[in-house]
């Protein structure tokens, strides 16, 4: 790794360079291929401040950080690049794991299929249609007997009739089964 250190105002020790060295190495756990770092330390008056460029295969980061102690600013850049990796790292990761799940899924399914001597199924995203939601008015907005819902029930087509029970005031939903009789759900 090629860690270039300039200061702007500021003598670079080699305490300094070593101390910047150092902590690049946390970095390398992130990308152990990393083409080059430039570090600049500026002082202005009370104000140390470090700013750290880094540059990786197919990633460039970087961080500024401003404190009192130019060892402070270093290692809080620092910190602030660790995340960034760490951030980048992971959504690659996950991108990547989601990609190789779905190569292993075509590829059981494309074995599957050639075992049974079937074409290969369309893919799930074109098979699959968002549910069409439709709003119902219900013409029911009074307490209600149960005998009254099911004359309701006749006149509807639904095939459905969410009332308030007269006696209890709690929700109730009358609906016709399969067989042709009617079911009741209670709240």
């Amino acid at each position: 790794m090629q860690v270039q250190v300039t200061g702007k105002h500021i003598e670079i020790t080699p305490g300094l360079r070593n101390f910047v060295a150092g902590k690049m190495a946390k970095l390398e756990d992130y990308y152990p291929a990393v083409k080059k770092v430039a570090v600049v330390l500026v002082v202005e008056k009370y104000r140390h401040t470090a700013e750290i460029h880094f540059h990786a295969d197919g990633a460039e980061m970087s961080a500024k950080k401003t404190t009192k102690d130019m060892y402070a600013s270093i290692d809080f850049c620092l910190d602030a690049l660790e995340q960034q990796a760490s951030k980048r790292k992971d959504r690659l990761h996950t991108s990547g794991a989601l990609r190789r799940a779905g190569q292993r899924l075509d590829k059981k399914l494309s074995a599957k299929a050639s075992r049974k001597g079937k074409a290969l199924p369309e893919a799930p995203e074109a098979k699959r249609a968002k549910p069409k939601v439709s709003r119902l008015k219900n013409p029911a907005s009074k307490p209600m007997s149960l005998e009254d819902a099911v004359s309701l029930l006749a006149e509807t087509k639904d095939g459905f009739v969410l009332y308030k029970d007269a006696l209890s005031g709690e929700a109730q939903l009358l609906f016709i089964r399969e067989d042709g009789t009617l079911g009741l759900m209670e709240a």
